[in-house]
């Protein structure tokens, strides 16, 4: 903008000269530039803060198997060995008080009932992880689709699956495929219906992708052990903290007040 200023000299009167000045509302003064600088980096700050305090300082208890969705003794080989897992299936955790159905995610890291772990939760961030992802938002098997013994075959099929995309990138079950493979041993097959709907749930994920879920990372005494993972935060209660593409779109806005406010500021 061209603005007009009386312009005082040495002998005679004021003369009226013009010069370009820059327009007042958008002159920045070094002061100016100082305090929004300041802002922004007040802002990102509590960005962080609000960001962290939802991802960290969760407790978990893992309360119980959830009986209606998986089996117990399920035999498999483990690493060229029939071993019968314990439990294969849903399990109920509490996260400050609210109750969660999550499945295990590895196959070789122990989790243990009724004991206490802290917990930072997350969203998908391996391809893998992000497969396990689809088949919980895509095939989730519920009492919509089954029940009874159907429901407790698909919920074990289902964590078998998800253990054999963690550990072998979903290669399926046949004798020397990986880690974990159908039972070899002639007295203690796996359950022939069981690993079918577990090897369709692989088919059915092959390929596919999704940020679905909620990875719970958990720790006892500092130590890592079983992750697991579940369905999107629905109750309320502690959740992840944002993605990143939440939190650029966080932190757009919060630098656009930052300059709305500067803008507005009288000189």
């Amino acid at each position: 903008m061209v603005s007009t200023k009386a312009s005082p000299v040495r002998n005679g009167g004021p003369v009226h000269i013009q010069y370009p000045l820059r327009d007042r509302a958008t002159y920045a003064s070094p002061r100016v530039m100082f305090m929004m600088r300041s802002m922004i980096h007040k802002s990102i700050i509590l960005l962080v803060l609000l960001t962290a305090c939802t991802a960290f300082g969760n407790t978990i208890i893992v309360s119980g198997i959830d009986s209606a969705m998986g089996l117990q003794s399920i035999y498999m080989n483990e690493n060229g060995a029939a071993t019968p897992i314990y439990w294969s299936g849903a399990i109920d955790i509490n996260v400050d008080s609210y109750i969660r159905q999550v499945f295990c995610v590895q196959l070789f890291t122990d989790i243990y009932l009724n004991t206490a772990y802290d917990t930072v939760m997350d969203y998908s961030d391996t391809a893998n992880l992000k497969r396990v992802g689809w088949l919980l938002q895509n095939e989730f098997p519920t009492l919509a689709q089954y029940t009874g013994v159907a429901l407790q075959q698909n919920g074990a099929a289902f964590q078998l699956a998800i253990w054999d995309i963690i550990e072998d990138g979903g290669d399926g079950f046949a004798p020397g495929a990986g880690k974990l493979t159908k039972s070899t041993d002639v007295n203690n097959p796996t359950d022939p219906v069981v690993l079918a709907a577990a090897i369709q749930y692989e088919t059915l994920s092959a390929g596919q992708s999704s940020n679905y879920g909620i990875v719970y990372h958990n720790y006892l005494n500092g130590t890592p052990m079983q992750n697991l993972m579940g369905g999107p935060i629905a109750d309320g209660g502690p959740s992840a903290s944002p993605e990143p593409a939440t939190v650029i779109l966080i932190f757009g806005g919060l630098a656009m007040i930052a300059v709305g406010s500067l803008r507005r500021r009288p000189r």
